[in-house]
């Protein structure tokens, strides 16, 4: 099996899939936010516990200052991971155009998930009991999935099991655009 690669914006579905793809077919989740995790830990104790609404700004911030290193930390982490594991690995916190041809070129499928903004923040905040900063939107991480070339998944009007279903056939090759 493929190593899978999903992208898109905050409430589109990445998180359900993955789940589901390692509870039914045996992937392994990989964050790439993991390293931007333990800086942000050491950098902002202070947001141990914090609400990801109030997170996800540090997040980015972090995230935007480890991309700029050569190489990418983020992906560097990532590709050890893909090199060292027996499994599949699903990675769902895709945020940039970078990183997606960097998923193509590990040989992964590149997935990108979209939902209408009318669901994606009902799913915000059925998740997170609150919506982000409107900054968080603006951020230009969050709006380079816009432009990644792969399957397109539109989850708007599905169910989280039509949503699951319909990526574990793009990823078998059965669905392709």
């Amino acid at each position: 099996m493929r190593h899978v690669f999903l992208i898109g914006p905050m409430g589109a579905g990445k998180t359900t899939v993955a789940k589901y793809l390692c509870q039914q077919h045996g992937y392994v989740r990989y964050s790439l936010a993991s390293p931007v995790q333990a800086v942000l830990e050491i950098a902002a104790p202070w947001l141990t516990g914090a609400s990801k609404a109030v997170k996800r700004p540090y997040m980015q911030k972090v995230g935007r200052f480890l991309r700029q290193f050569q190489p990418n930390p983020l992906l560097f982490h990532a590709e050890q991971v893909l090199k060292s594991v027996q499994t599949p690995v699903v990675i769902d916190d895709g945020r940039t155009a970078e990183e997606a041809v960097w998923a193509d070129r590990q040989g992964c499928s590149v997935i990108v998930l979209t939902a209408s903004e009318f669901v994606r923040r009902r799913r915000i905040l059925q998740r997170d009991g609150e919506l982000p900063d409107a900054r968080t939107n603006e951020d230009e991480t969050e709006q380079q999935w816009r432009c990644v070339r792969g399957v397109v998944i539109d989850t708007s009007d599905m169910s989280e099991d039509e949503m699951c279903e319909r990526v574990w056939q793009a990823i078998q090759g059965r669905d392709i655009g």
